[in-house]
């Protein structure tokens, strides 16, 4: 079968399961091909059917990642957004997700912490996604792959759930302390295939990665940016020294799903004991994006309830608050350069007035729960 064949039978079989157009369905497969991570973590839907049904005494009627289907897309994703969280369709109508972790540098090890946490969670009544069996973790081919309960409600949208987040990560930042997967490095985002995964200082390790990727084909154009992105993720600090806590590595409004008022958290597989700034920083930067000075208060008022910031929590959000921007700003980099394209030092998550930006935010997010 060629390549275009293919092609074309794997946008057939998107259309037939999604209910989408052929056209529609085969305009989203040709963007998420496109998508950076799109193939960090690769499977069969064929062989992963059959294991899934094995092990679990089931019958499924399709298994989609969650950005296929329009009707499980989260609100703002796009297709090859999460390649590897897929929706499992049950022929009874029951759906779980099934993530899969099959790069090179997953562990299945890693993934049944990832369940032993869901747990702790659970004893803790704290709301996260909840595994779907008591054996949620099985290996195919040396990969794991964790089943949790699909959640309804999706991912929200409205202004009032910031202060409901910065509540559960508060909550989240006060459970117990606790060994085995509990006490495991985390708090650092791991979407690059968990090359990168522990403690949020490995952003920094990952950040510098995607640069020294590109380097030898950064022109002179690109150069500048190029030079100025290393020196900032060289000079970055990397939070260690800071208070501790059992901390989630990608925490902000995408992380959670259902209704306002009754949320839960998901996406555990960066979670461990880190240091907690890292998480409430990127929840403070996501929230300074759109009615910044409520979002900002909102977040504050909901997380003081719980944990109040340190004096060296408090002098260091500035820099702190641009860790996972800078991230994002050095994938982003790699990703213009490849596409043959040339970043510009005045656009994206970190630029040179961000240092300001990151200055006004701290200072909002102080004094918000001083009044």
């Amino acid at each position: 079968m060629t390549k275009q064949s293919s092609f074309k039978r794997a946008a057939r079989e998107r259309a037939r399961a999604t209910g989408q157009r052929y056209t529609q369905a085969r305009a989203d497969l040709e963007l998420a091909n496109r998508q950076e991570f799109i193939h960090s973590r690769p499977f069969e839907q064929v062989p992963l059917k059959a294991h899934l049904e094995q092990q679990y005494g089931i019958e499924i009627n399709s298994i989609l990642p969650i950005d296929d289907d329009p009707a499980t897309r989260p609100d703002g994703s796009w297709p090859g957004h999460y390649p590897s969280t897929l929706v499992v369709k049950h022929v009874d109508g029951q759906r779980w997700i099934a993530r899969i972790f099959s790069s090179s540098a997953d562990r299945v090890s890693r993934v049944q912490g990832d369940a032993e946490i869901l747990q702790f969670l659970a004893a803790h009544d704290f709301p996260a996604e909840r595994i779907a069996r008591d054996d949620p973790v099985t290996a195919l081919g040396g990969k794991g792959i964790i089943v949790t309960k699909f959640i309804e409600g999706g991912r929200p949208s409205s202004p009032a759930v910031w202060h409901e987040l910065g509540d559960l990560l508060g909550r989240l930042h006060t459970l117990p302390a606790a060994g085995g997967a509990v006490a495991r490095d985390g708090g650092a985002e791991e979407t690059d295939g968990g090359f990168h995964v522990g403690r949020p200082k490995e952003d920094l390790a990952a950040a510098m990665s995607f640069l020294i990727s590109v380097e030898d084909e950064v022109n002179a154009a690109a150069r500048e940016k190029f030079e100025w992105l290393r020196d900032q993720v060289e000079k970055a600090d990397d939070a260690e020294g800071l208070p501790e806590a059992l901390t989630h590595g990608n925490y902000h409004p995408w992380a959670a799903v259902g209704i306002p008022g009754n949320l839960s958290i998901v996406g555990w597989a960066g979670s461990g004991r880190g240091p907690r700034l890292p998480a409430l920083a990127w929840l403070l930067r996501t929230a300074a994006e759109h009615n910044a000075t409520e979002n900002i208060a909102a977040v504050m008022h909901g997380y003081s309830k719980h944990v109040r910031l340190g004096d060296d929590e408090r002098h260091r959000l500035p820099a702190i608050l641009n860790m996972r921007a800078l991230w994002l700003e050095c994938l982003g980099f790699r990703m213009t350069v490849n596409d043959g394209r040339i970043p510009a030092m005045d656009e994206g998550w970190m630029q040179p007035n961000s240092h300001e930006h990151a200055e006004r935010v701290a200072a909002q997010a102080i004094a918000a729960v001083r009044n």
